[in-house]
């Protein structure tokens, strides 16, 4: 059953896997960081799962859902049920600026705004590539080091 399952993975995320990434909160240096695997337009952990299709990012931070999608005029900015960003790789490569907020309920937002620093390998490629997905996994980061419940 298990070897179904994970075929069954494999097939959803187009079969590829980059690696993993580990991201440092922003807001928590002292916190230890957050792992992630990275796939062709996925990135998932404990606390995350999101994958890029058409345009949109769907999947779930903790127990929240996110829904962002881009915007035709802009693709740098991404809004929809779960807030509003923006996420833009420097042109150096090392580092993606995001500004912005994510909707945990309706009474809270956290914020997105940081700098995400970029390692090297095929999965930070990836993620050079797809940044709105870099700027997800270090606001699920963010949240974990906080130990907010969401």
């Amino acid at each position: 059953m298990r070897a179904i399952f994970l075929l069954a993975a494999a097939c959803a995320t187009g079969g590829s896997n980059y690696g993993t990434v580990a991201i440092k909160s922003f807001s928590n240096a002292a916190a230890p960081a957050a792992r992630f695997s990275v796939g062709q337009g996925t990135i998932s952990g404990s606390s995350l799962y999101a994958v890029l299709d058409q345009g949109c990012i769907r999947g779930s931070v903790g127990r929240a859902p996110i829904g962002f999608c881009s915007d035709p005029a802009d693709p740098n900015h991404w809004s929809g049920i779960s807030g509003d960003f923006t996420a833009v790789a420097n042109p150096d490569g090392h580092s993606v600026n995001v500004d912005g907020y994510l909707t945990l309920d309706t009474r809270r937002q956290a914020s997105m705004t940081q700098v995400v620093r970029l390692g090297d390998g095929p999965q930070w490629d990836e993620l050079r590539k797809n940044p709105a997905l870099a700027a997800i996994a270090a606001t699920a980061a963010d949240l974990q080091a906080a130990h907010i419940r969401y």
